[in-house]
């Protein structure tokens, strides 16, 4: 028996494609202080993330959760090759998307990032594999 695999349409922010293991929370996170810059982990011991690392995951949440440090983090996270593979949530906050923006132009590389309606939110789940398509606007998402 095969994997289920469905498409979901998405509204592009930052242009890319990345795929990964989804990394999956219902709560938003903060970059600045939810989030160790040089090691890419999620060290907020409150947050249900905490000790996950980022890079190479699609990482899954609703919405950031303020800070204008927030592109500051993503950028070192580019920098260092620690960042997530895309960015899947339910909205973006422009201090969400200067970090990738910015990465793109100094360093060559971005975090691809998409939207999602509540629905398709919902259907990711943990363990999935997400292929981010952040320029036809979908999420390929492979169950387990």
């Amino acid at each position: 028996m095969g994997a289920l695999s469905e498409r979901l349409a998405a509204q592009p922010i930052i242009a890319g494609r990345g795929e990964g293991l989804a990394l999956v929370s219902a709560e938003p996170l903060s970059f600045w202080g939810d989030v160790d810059p040089a090691t890419g982990r999620v060290v907020n011991p409150r947050h249900p993330l905490h000790g996950e690392r980022l890079e190479g995951r699609v990482l899954v949440f609703p919405q950031g959760r303020g800070s204008c440090t927030t592109s500051n983090i993503l950028l070192e996270l580019i920098r260092t090759h620690q960042a997530p593979a895309a960015i899947v949530s339910r909205s973006v906050e422009p201090v969400l998307a200067v970090g990738p923006l910015v990465g793109e132009a100094l360093y060559g590389r971005t975090i691809p990032m998409v939207t999602l309606d509540a629905g398709a939110f919902g259907r990711i789940r943990p363990g999935d594999w997400l292929v981010v398509d952040a320029v036809r606007g979908e999420v390929e998402r492979r169950g387990p």
